[in-house]
């Protein structure tokens, strides 16, 4: 089934962790552009819980955590510590990798996902920026802002009207290749093919 912009829903395995995110179809495959980012990492990390990320464009306003709250899952960092994975506890399964702070907010999520209200308000989680997060890399102590919001791709849900579909990604190119574990190169991206150790 095509993609449609808009909202779509994704939830863990076993459906304790659900959520619903905002995006925009085509990306933009300019890195410097401001777009969606569909893209698989080579880092260990990555390759090992087998993430395939998805970042939406407004990592505040265009993601909401609508299950339980974040310290009713996992949460599994690495490196410098500054980049949550949270799992959900029951199934195993990652969901979202996040960078800032949770905030609860309560929020009509008809009118955020730009149907009709119905005038029920509902308290969900979002994240929103650290404004001088300070982390130590290679020995120097850096501050500077932090938002961060990727799902698994594998995680958004594919039986609705509108869902997503994976294979039309690859297909129409819309994919980026990151180099993460190669240290000394620095963080690379390209299209076509994965770096080494990276998968399709």
């Amino acid at each position: 089934m095509a993609n449609r912009n808009g909202v779509h829903h994704g939830s863990c395995a076993c459906g304790k962790v659900t959520y619903q995110i905002k995006l925009t179809f085509p990306p933009v495959l300019d890195p410097s552009a401001e777009s969606i980012r569909l893209y698989r990492c080579n880092c260990t990390q990555c390759q090992k819980m087998g993430r395939f990320h998805c970042k939406p464009i407004d990592m505040t306003n265009d993601f909401i955590l609508t299950s339980s709250s974040p310290s009713e899952m996992g949460d599994y960092r690495t490196c410098t510590k500054r980049i949550g994975f949270y799992f959900c506890k029951s199934c195993g399964c990652h969901v979202v990798g996040v960078g800032g702070e949770w905030e609860e907010v309560e929020l009509d999520v008809e009118e955020w996902a730009g149907k009709e209200s119905k005038g029920e308000v509902k308290k969900v989680w979002r994240v929103k920026a650290i404004e001088n997060a300070t982390w130590v890399i290679d020995g120097k102590e850096i501050t500077k802002r932090l938002l961060y919001v990727s799902v698994n791709a594998g995680t958004l849900d594919q039986e609705d009207e509108g869902s997503v579909d994976l294979i039309e990604w690859h297909d129409k190119g819309w994919l980026f290749y990151v180099e993460n574990k190669d240290k000394a190169q620095g963080t690379q991206m390209r299209m076509a093919k994965p770096y080494p150790g990276g998968m399709y």
